[in-house]
C-alpha cells in the first residue's frame, strides 16, 4: 500500500474539485504536489492573466507549499457571497476565466493585509 499524499484529502473539497475540471477543461492534468485551486490560479498567471496586486504571484507560489491547510484557510475565508456561491460561479466559467476569479479572491485578500498575507507555517 502506498502511502497517502497529505494533499489528497484537501483535493476533496469541492473548490479544489472545481479548479480540478477547469484545469481537466484546459487540458491539463493536477500535480500531486499542489492543490489544483492554486494550480488554476498559476496557469492563469501563465497564460496572460494580470494580477491587481503587485505580490499576487510571489504570494501564489508561497501559498502552493505551505500548509494545505493554512494555504486554503486563507484563500477562502471572507469570500463574499460565500463558498457555495463561488463554486457555482467558477462552474459556469472558462478555465481562464474561473483562474481570473480565484486570483481576484486572492488579490483581494491581499489587499486586506498587505503586511500580513498569511500565517507562516
Amino acid at each position: 500500500m502506498l502511502p497517502e499524499n497529505p494533499l489528497d484529502r484537501w483535493r476533496l473539497l469541492p473548490l479544489n474539485q472545481v479548479a480540478a475540471l477547469k484545469l481537466k477543461e484546459a487540458g491539463l492534468g493536477t500535480e500531486k504536489d499542489s492543490l489544483p485551486v492554486f494550480q488554476l490560479m498559476s496557469w492563469g498567471l501563465a497564460n496572460g492573466i494580470k494580477p491587481t496586486h503587485r505580490r499576487t504571484a510571489q504570494e501564489l507560489l508561497r501559498l502552493q507549499y505551505q500548509n494545505p491547510a493554512d494555504a486554503y484557510a486563507y484563500l477562502t475565508s471572507g469570500v463574499p457571497g460565500g463558498l457555495p456561491d463561488l463554486h457555482r460561479k467558477l462552474l459556469r466559467l472558462s478555465p481562464r476565466a474561473a483562474a481570473e476569479e480565484l486570483l481576484e479572491v486572492l488579490d483581494m485578500r491581499l489587499k486586506a493585509d498587505p503586511r500580513k498575507p498569511y500565517p507562516l507555517a
